[in-house]
């Protein structure tokens, strides 16, 4: 053990890091209380909100990974899971058939719904960056009224300020420290509101040009008569006001903005440019502006949307925009209320591509795909050149991982529209570089023809492709792709880690496998670390060693010494008993067996209901009062459901169609 302490403490404390190892740690247990509901027993609230570190999207990530968070993952209500009205995948109050968090009793995770459990009241939230370039792009759309000449020259006008615009990021949380959902993103610095006025100038001076005036206003504004001038302003104002604010103008409204225009009406290009310019700063085009309608009966403070706030909401959960014609149509005369004209609009806007860009997007996020290194930044390490030998990466080897990965969710959720359970098995091949393709030993994917298959048996589902797998390094990460799985894919909660754990990698001790270093030093007997490492996080990182750090497969690691000089070969093992349920002692052999276990768990259709939860409500959920939202997601994607309905279960539950007040 001492020598191996030394080697890490070299060049980067590792003294510091044993102390710190033996001092404080994991209790060994997934999690200390289920953030889901067991057949008619009342959850209780959890405890604790310990900090994430090293938690990471994938191996990719760099650190040893020892990661958790207590969270604060709680159950509550009745133990009965109602899906309201309208919902998909549950209706009424049907008996939740739910069980612990790790699942050992066999039982299916649920969510208990308790319909007088408000949900916590909502701040006003900001438009992202991408809804409002996309709000930007379709208001410039409708004010030119589609000429695809005009729209490219106003969009060339006004790309300078757009650009300027910071993008969001992904959120560090207190239950993620590695970042959430970009969608969470609702800081507002200088640049937020500089930007928007850079924006909001810039629209109107390029739609209020000479040559774009009278397509933008209408010819009263180019005419030469003066008795039209007022009603042409009024018009306009209402008009586009209308559109960019996504609900009608009162008189109010349009004495206001009409006041901005100045004392004559008569036709002034700079005064019709303030007046856009106005209209596209205020709060209702850059915020979620929301009053509710009608008062929930038995939730204090929570009210119905009203037509256009559900108008809304709905466009940009689905398409990232403001509401077209037909949406704002059914707001306008109020039938968009009714269930049967609602959910005929879900199904209109999910068929759209726009959807499956917003689904895209929460996929990319979930997974957290950006956080793949670049796997050329080593090229010129000895070590690694000797490792990656003929397969050696360039620059464009990163995105090609990334989009197999978004092929692979956009195929099994829109082209072969499937459940969960295909990303576990699906042994179907996304790569579209040569070089890819050659890590896979398949040949590359055409993007139109069916995708190739790969070796059978050898690669079965998502976490077995190179992205989760590459590390940017000679080495894996099995710490890293266990704290991944494990909170990530399967929403367990991992005890706190000691102070510092995630300071590096381990490195490899000579004629040492990397799962045989792992486990030297964190499942060391009697540590405090092998509680976590030993059961929780290292088996299910260890089932996929089987994949070198570049994602090829292998049935033994080439080991080499400081100076890239093969030192030999040593056989990887691969089985391992991952415990993906707690107390479930079944052994693995390898990645098959692991997805297999994972697929059946029924764990990732809770946890894929939880995620995207957070990215609709752009907020952490809370079992204990979320559950009513949650469990008709989960069952819509459970069984026999598919990954899109992930999308209609969550739009049809009541939830999704109140907000909660102060």
């Amino acid at each position: 053990m001492g020598s191996r302490v030394l080697r890490l403490g070299r060049s980067h404390g590792g003294s510091a890091l044993l102390v710190a190892a033996l001092a404080a740690g994991c209790v060994g247990k997934i999690s200390d209380t289920s953030p889901y509901s067991a057949p008619g027993t009342p959850g209780s609230p959890g405890s604790g909100s310990g900090a994430e570190t090293g938690s990471g999207a994938s191996s990719s990530s760099g650190g040893n990974g020892t990661a958790g968070s207590s969270g604060k993952g709680s159950s509550g209500g009745s133990g009965q899971a109602s899906g309201g009205n309208g919902t998909s995948g549950s209706s009424g109050n049907s008996s939740s058939t739910g069980g612990t968090s790790a699942g050992g009793n066999g039982q299916v995770p649920s969510f208990a719904c308790d319909d007088s459990a408000a949900p916590p009241a909502e701040s006003l939230r900001r438009l992202t960056m991408t809804e409002y370039r996309n709000s930007i792009a379709d208001l410039v759309s409708f004010a030119l009224g589609g000429d695809s000449a005009s729209i490219k020259t106003v969009t060339s006008a006004i790309a300078p300020a757009l650009a300027a615009l910071p993008d969001d990021v992904r959120q560090a949380v207190p239950q993620d420290l590695h970042g959430s959902f970009r969608r969470l993103d609702q800081t507002l610095q200088q640049a937020h509101v500089d930007g928007a006025y850079q924006v909001s100038t810039a629209v109107g001076a390029a739609l209020t040009t000479s040559s774009l005036l009278g397509k933008v206003v209408g010819d009263c504004a180019t005419d030469s008569s003066s008795s039209n001038d007022e009603a042409c302003l009024d018009d306009f104002v209402r008009t586009f006001g209308a559109r960019a604010l996504r609900r009608p103008l009162d008189d109010d409204d349009v004495d206001f903005y009409k006041s901005v225009y100045g004392d004559s009406a008569a036709p002034d290009p700079a005064a019709y440019a303030d007046v856009i310019g106005v209209l596209l700063s205020s709060p209702d085009a850059l915020y979620f502006v929301e009053h509710g309608d009608q008062a929930v009966d038995g939730q204090t403070g929570v009210y119905e949307l009203s037509a256009y706030e559900l108008a809304s909401r709905l466009s940009y959960q689905l398409w990232q925009t403001a509401p077209d014609d037909a949406l704002l149509a059914a707001a306008d005369d109020g039938s968009l209320l009714d269930a049967s004209v609602y959910q005929a609009e879900v199904e209109r806007l999910i068929a759209d591509p726009r959807a499956k860009a917003t689904l895209a997007e929460f996929f990319a996020d979930w997974v957290k795909v950006e956080d793949l290194p670049a796997l050329d930044a080593k090229n010129q390490d000895v070590v690694f050149k000797a490792f990656a030998g003929d397969d050696l990466p360039d620059s464009n080897l990163r995105k090609a991982m990334i989009d197999d990965v978004a092929g692979l969710f956009d195929f099994h959720t829109w082209t072969e529209p499937g459940g969960v359970g295909s990303l576990f098995t699906s042994e179907l091949s996304f790569a579209k570089s040569d070089a890819l393709a050659s890590i896979y030993g398949v040949d590359a994917w055409n993007g139109k023809d069916d995708p190739p298959s790969l070796p059978a048996g050898e690669r079965p589902g998502l976490l077995t492709r190179a992205l989760f797998l590459s590390t940017g390094s000679p080495n894996t990460r099995p710490i890293m792709k266990g704290v991944f799985i494990r909170k990530t894919i399967l929403c367990d909660e991992i005890g706190d880690p000691p102070a510092g754990a995630n300071a590096m990698p381990p490195l490899l001790e000579p004629g040492m496998t990397t799962r045989e270093s792992v486990e030297a030093i964190t499942e060391m007997p009697n540590s405090i670390c092998a509680g976590c490492h030993a059961a929780v996080i290292n088996p299910l990182g260890f089932a996929t060693e089987s994949f070198d750090s570049l994602g090829r497969f292998r049935t033994e690691q080439q080991l080499f010494d400081e100076a890239g000089k093969k030192t030999g070969t040593k056989a990887v093992d691969t089985t391992t008993i991952p415990e993906v349920t707690e107390g479930d002692q079944t052994e693995v052999s390898g990645p098959a067996e692991l997805m297999a276990l994972i697929q059946q768990s029924g764990k990732v259709e809770a946890c894929l209901a939880r995620n995207f939860f957070r990215f609709t409500y752009a907020r952490w959920d809370d079992p204990s009062r979320d559950g009513c939202a949650l469990e008709p997601v989960r069952q819509a994607v459970s069984g026999d459901g598919k990954l899109q309905d992930l999308v209609s279960a969550t739009v049809l539950t009541n939830t999704f169609r109140r907000r909660a007040f102060e």
